[in-house]
């Protein structure tokens, strides 16, 4: 029964610390021009499409993604929509490639790219802001790039083991449906 619980309380506990990590974190080879922006929920999501099932990703992504919406920005819908769209092109891609952990971290980084560019392009539609493209990929998203790499890689062991063991025992359960 607990093991339900688990997951979600782990993703919830990703969204708070992606707030606290950009606050209090000072990435000393970022120079003060440059941003970065913790993508952990994202990540997360993907890590639950590729190892537990695309059903759950997507709700994650549903749910994380409206959440993120009513914290942090003023426009519903953006995160809302990227984070279950991500993760279902995440599930249909992995129907055509390995689910090597080399991959998926490929295809994390590639959706926070896509999820980065995909934000930038709407705020830069609805004029929040100025920043140019040049700019853009200089000063934020390759940073934004870089610290994600680095939590892929550290928590995809413990995460896939986790999620597999999950999956496991849920389809032992009969609680489980794909």
């Amino acid at each position: 029964m607990l093991r339900r619980f688990i997951l979600p309380f782990l993703v919830l506990f990703a969204f708070i610390s992606e707030s606290s990590f950009a606050h209090l974190v000072h990435v000393p080879f970022l120079g003060e021009d440059y941003v970065y922006i913790p993508r952990f929920v994202l990540i997360l999501v993907i890590f639950i499409t590729v190892y537990l099932n695309r059903t759950q990703g997507m709700l994650f992504g549903l749910i994380f993604g409206f959440l993120h919406d009513v914290v942090y920005i003023e426009v519903i819908g953006i995160y809302l929509f990227a984070y279950g769209f991500l993760a279902y092109l995440i599930s249909k891609a992995m129907k055509v490639l390995h689910g090597q952990i080399f991959i998926v971290i490929f295809l994390s980084i590639l959706a926070i790219a896509i999820l980065e560019f995909y934000v930038y392009g709407i705020n830069y539609l609805i004029g929040t802001t100025n920043m140019s493209l040049y700019l853009f990929t200089t000063q934020r998203l390759l940073s934004t790039l870089a610290i994600n790499l680095v939590f892929a890689m550290l928590f995809i062991f413990p995460l896939k083991s986790f999620l597999t063991k999950l999956k496991i025992a849920e389809s032992e359960d009969g609680s489980f449906k794909q």
